[in-house]
């Protein structure tokens, strides 16, 4: 009798271990969990991570990383005041100040990997970002970038950024689409009348708050680095419950093949 209680026990114990296991698995995978196990798989080397603020990315013992920012720790302090005191995770001061988009201060080919979380969509120029996040890395290196799921944010409502939008801005510099942008948050995220939308666009034109410009989910992202045909290789690309994650591998031998060309910006200097 003691041993078929027992079995009966271990049994049912199994059963809803088992049972625990498949709910665990059966939503979308923990965004820590992911960019943990992403960055320990793929990230060695000197490498950087650009606006970290207060959640730098975990690295494995094998990886060395300098933070890049806009300003200093104190400026940024006083930009992030609301971030900084919600999340209550300190600042991590900056190593360098450097424009995170163009990486002035660092030579082509130096550096083993680029970490950018949550950093594109405040670009304005996305593909100039990235012919400068690969510019930097060594052949082999890694570009880590994870972005924030446009279906699950606030942008949920808003046009996700196509292909010949970023090429436009690219080719013509962002002030073409800027006002657009901005009434396109008064409107849909603000949600402020219409006959009130050119003043709102007016005050978040003067904010120094760094706006979501673009808008994405993991396949309209894919999209634009197969269309641009970047030097790289797509090493993984995973989706969690709030972003997705692209893991690129930049090839040498694709260099030659197609790179994005001077922005509008670049060709004016």
């Amino acid at each position: 009798m003691l041993r078929d209680l027992t079995g009966r026990w271990g049994f049912a114990r199994r059963a809803r271990l088992k049972l625990r296991d498949l709910v665990a698995r059966s939503g979308p995978p923990r965004w820590e969990a992911t960019r943990d196990d992403l960055s320990f798989r793929y990230l060695r080397g000197d490498g950087i991570e650009i606006g970290a603020l207060n959640m730098p990315l975990r690295v494995p013992p094998q990886a060395r990383v300098r933070y890049v920012d806009h300003a200093s720790a104190d400026e940024l302090r006083e930009l992030y005041a609301w971030e900084l005191h919600i999340h209550g995770w300190p600042l991590v001061p900056p190593d360098v100040i450097d424009d995170g988009e163009r990486l002035t201060k660092f030579e082509d080919a130096s550096l083993d990997f680029v970490i950018a979380n949550h950093m594109l969509e405040h670009v304005e120029d996305p593909i100039a970002a990235l012919h400068h996040f690969l510019r930097v890395l060594r052949p082999g290196g890694i570009l880590f970038l994870t972005l924030p799921d446009a279906r699950h944010t606030f942008d949920g409502r808003r046009t996700r950024t196509t292909l010949e939008h970023l090429l436009r801005d690219h080719q013509e510099g962002p002030q073409v689409s800027r006002r657009e942008h901005y009434e396109d948050i008064a409107r849909i995220i603000d949600c402020v009348p219409e006959e009130q939308v050119a003043a709102r666009a007016d005050e978040i034109a003067a904010d120094r708050a760094r706006h979501h410009y673009h808008v994405w989910e993991l396949e309209t992202f894919l999209d634009l680095l197969f269309e641009l045909g970047l030097p790289v290789d797509v090493e993984a690309a995973q989706v969690t419950e709030l972003e997705f994650a692209v893991i690129l591998r930049k090839n040498a031998a694709k260099s030659a093949i197609r790179s994005p060309a001077p922005s509008h910006a670049q060709r004016s200097t």
